[in-house]
């Protein structure tokens, strides 16, 4: 059985003209979305081009080799309390002050900036003490800055 859905004046609906054009519209939109957010990605994909010129510009015979980035992994910094002392270790490393830790986390975010930090306090050290070491890594420049929490 047909049915007839027309207005018996002969005119046709607004809303049902405008349905369709919604939909495309609103998948245009899904779709423009979607392929924006690939864009900040290319930027970060190497370059051979920008290998090539950035090294030659500032290279001189004065300045000793930096090390290539792919050396360079994540940095764990954990905080123990033994004998009432605080001990900071740089990736199993004992270090002997906060001022050393700063020094070293200078020397890597100068060669790359994007290194990640972790910073792992045991479960005997305060709140203040840890987020004492956060914030000096903050200050030295660090953008991926993580706290291990239990």
């Amino acid at each position: 059985m047909k049915t007839n859905y027309s207005n018996p004046r002969g005119s046709t609906s607004l809303d049902n003209m405008m349905t369709p054009m919604i939909d495309v519209v609103f998948l245009l939109l899904v779709f423009f979305l979607t392929t924006a957010s690939f864009q900040r990605l290319e930027k970060l994909l190497p370059s051979s081009v920008s290998a090539s010129s950035d090294s030659t510009l500032g290279e001189s015979q004065d300045t000793p080799p930096v090390p290539p980035q792919e050396d360079i992994h994540d940095c764990v910094i954990k905080i123990r309390r033994q004998e009432n002392q605080i001990e900071y270790q740089w990736n199993g490393v004992r270090v002997d002050s906060l001022e050393a830790i700063e020094q070293r986390l200078i020397g890597i975010l100068k060669v790359r900036a994007d290194v990640p930090i972790i910073v792992d306090p045991d479960d005997s050290i305060l709140a203040g003490d840890a987020l004492g070491v956060y914030d000096l890594a903050k200050r030295a420049g660090a953008s991926s800055l993580y706290m291990v929490a239990r």
